[in-house]
């Protein structure tokens, strides 16, 4: 049973089915050696919107943006318990989360997020930043511009 609930919210996760409403905060949620979990009302550049997205942060995924599964493949590693950054509580903490898949870069986020740990522990609230989908980065699960030294392409 817990399989195929997993399936069935990794479906929905991916390609915008389901009548979920908005959650009242919108959540990055940085997965332990996995992808990045988001909540949200989700508007991904050349996707249709959605409420639920894993998306792929080790830079194998053959669907990208989104998560395969090739992060068990490469053995990708990175951890779900960054550190935390100071930041202010934003006013409006739910609403549109653009998202832009930036050609052989990272994720562009822009619209209010908390980025979470796996445990969910609040390391960022934000209304803009660029995350990481290449792997690389020394500074995970942001961007530092690893992907370029990296080669990492999104075809």
């Amino acid at each position: 049973m817990g399989n195929q609930t997993s399936e069935k919210r990794k479906s929905a996760q991916n390609d915008g089915s389901g009548a979920e409403s908005a959650p009242e905060v919108n959540v990055i949620r940085v997965l332990e050696n996995g992808p990045l979990d988001v909540t949200a009302d989700i508007h991904i550049v050349e996707h249709e919107p959605r409420k639920r997205a894993a998306l792929c942060r080790c830079g194998a995924s053959k669907n990208k943006p989104f998560c395969d599964g090739s992060h068990k493949k490469v053995g990708f590693t990175a951890t779900g318990e960054p550190p935390a950054e100071e930041s202010q509580p934003i006013e409006v903490r739910r609403g549109n989360l653009e998202i832009t898949p930036f050609p052989n870069g990272p994720l562009g986020v822009a619209g209010p997020v908390e980025i979470c740990s796996d445990s969910g522990r609040t390391l960022n609230r934000t209304t803009k930043t660029a995350l990481c989908r290449c792997g690389h980065s020394k500074n995970k699960p942001y961007c530092d511009g690893s992907h370029k030294a990296a080669g990492f392409t999104t075809d």
